[in-house]
C-alpha cells in the first residue's frame, strides 16, 4: 500500500490552521475563563465546531498547545529583566515581577495555567513551566552552589513557585493592595525561602550587595 506525503504547501497550511486554533483558543480563554468551551473556541476561529479537532487530538492536545504558547511568552519576559539584575535580591525579584505583571494582564489565562499545572491525570501536561525553568536558572546562575544538592534545590524552587502561584491568584480575586506591593511582598519571602536553602549549604549572601560585573555570587562562610 502506497501512502501519500502531504505536500510542504500543506503542511504549511496545516500548521498556520493549527495556529489560528491555539490563538483562538488563547482568545477564548482570556474572554469566557479557563473551562472555555469548544464551541467559543471555534467561533473565535472563524471554524465549524468539528473542525476543532480535525488539527489538533482532543482538547487536552489543544491546550498543551496553548500553554506552551503562553509559557513562551512569559519566558521571553522573564528574561529581559534579569538583565537588568544589579543585586541577588533583584534577581529574586525579577521572575516574580515578570509573573505577576504577566498575570495582572491575562487574569484568565493565568487561571488557566495554573489549574492545568494541577491537572496530575494528564499525561501531556507541561510538567514544570517555562517560569519555574526560568527562576531556577536564575538562581543557579547567581549562586552556583544552590544545586549542590538537587533535591533541595527542586523542593526550594518549588516552594517558591507554589508561595506565588497562590499569592497571584489570590489577588487576582481579592486584590487588597497594589501590583507593587504584591511583587515586593513575594520578593521578600522567596528570598526567605531561598536564603534558609543557601545558609544549609554554608553560603550567606547579602540580597543587597552589587552583583559582581563578570562572575555570579560563590558565597562561603
Amino acid at each position: 500500500m502506497t501512502t501519500t506525503r502531504p505536500s510542504p504547501d500543506e503542511d504549511s497550511a496545516s500548521l498556520a490552521r493549527r495556529e489560528q486554533i491555539r490563538d483562538a483558543a488563547r482568545a477564548a480563554i482570556e474572554e469566557h475563563g479557563p473551562d472555555a468551551l469548544t464551541g467559543q473556541i471555534a467561533k473565535r476561529a472563524g471554524l465549524a465546531r468539528p473542525n476543532v479537532y480535525r488539527h489538533f487530538s482532543s482538547k487536552d492536545d489543544l491546550d498543551l498547545a496553548v500553554a506552551r504558547s503562553a509559557y513562551q511568552e512569559l519566558r521571553a519576559e522573564v528574561r529581559s529583566r534579569l538583565d537588568l539584575c544589579s543585586t541577588p535580591l533583584e534577581a529574586i525579584r525579577a521572575p516574580i515581577a515578570a509573573q505577576v505583571i504577566w498575570a495582572d494582564r491575562h487574569q484568565n489565562l493565568y487561571r488557566f495555567l495554573v489549574s492545568r499545572g494541577r491537572q496530575r491525570n494528564s499525561q501531556r501536561r507541561v510538567e514544570r513551566s517555562d517560569f519555574t525553568v526560568e527562576l531556577a536558572a536564575a538562581v543557579s546562575r547567581y549562586f552556583p552552589r544552590f544545586a549542590e544538592d538537587p533535591d533541595a534545590a527542586e523542593a526550594t524552587v518549588v516552594a517558591v513557585i507554589g508561595l506565588v502561584n497562590a499569592s497571584v491568584l489570590w489577588w487576582l480575586s481579592q486584590p487588597v493592595c497594589t501590583r507593587d506591593q504584591l511583587i515586593d511582598r513575594l520578593t521578600a519571602h522567596a528570598w526567605l525561602i531561598i536564603d534558609n536553602h543557601l545558609r544549609e549549604i554554608g553560603v550567606y549572601v547579602d540580597p543587597l550587595s552589587p552583583l559582581p560585573q563578570d562572575q555570579p555570587i560563590e558565597g562561603s562562610r
